[in-house]
């Protein structure tokens, strides 16, 4: 026994019923009104041609619908600006000035300092992508670095006795090749923590 109206297994369908889809034939692009299509999005349902179809997540969609909505990933307000180039400036600045001071550990302090300042970057601009986080960050800790770099030269320079001679040479062996490793390790640290920019 079956309910009036149920289709049996095998039973043809008649025309004549209405089952609520709207068969009249073929649609039209909303954008391209001469191409005929038989394809709808699959977000706002308006007919598409496949010029205009965009392969979504689950389906063809239109244009305006098949958009990637990415420029927050992008973007900046000027609070997260000011606060990132804080952050990569201030960062570098410090990690430049110490590790002059301590030579061949600087490689130690460079990668987890840059590790630590990526990680600041991010928690104070936010997780961006594209060039200009890429340039605030690794720019701005490059800069901060070369500063702090050359203000502990000059606390070097300012602090050997005027009658000494420090000979040109004997400095750039010295302390040039460790502040160059620790901004290169300070680098390495800042990509280990944010690879996906």
């Amino acid at each position: 026994m079956t309910a009036e109206g149920a289709l049996q297994p095998g039973a043809a369908i008649d025309p004549a019923v209405d089952t609520g889809e709207d068969d009249t034939g073929p649609l039209y692009c909303y954008r391209h009104p001469k191409s005929e299509t038989y394809v709808r999005c699959g977000r706002c349902d308006q007919p598409i041609c496949p010029k205009c179809a965009v392969q979504g997540p689950v389906g063809f969609r239109c244009r305006s619908c098949g958009l990637v909505k990415s420029a927050t990933l992008s973007s900046f307000t000027p609070q997260q600006l000011a606060l990132g180039l804080g952050v990569s400036l201030g960062g570098g600045l410090l990690v430049g000035y110490l590790g002059g001071q301590i030579g061949f550990y600087g490689i130690f302090l460079g990668f987890f300092a840059g590790a630590f300042l990526a990680e600041a970057f991010v928690r104070f601009a936010g997780m961006k992508r594209g060039p200009l986080p890429r340039m605030m960050l690794y720019g701005g800790a490059l800069v901060g670095f070369a500063a702090g770099a050359m203000f502990q030269i000059l606390t070097f320079i300012g602090s050997v006795p005027a009658d000494a001679e420090v000979p040109f040479q004997i400095w750039l062996q010295t302390m040039l090749p460790s502040i160059a490793i620790g901004a290169a390790a300070m680098l390495a640290g800042v990509y280990s923590r944010v690879r996906w920019f």
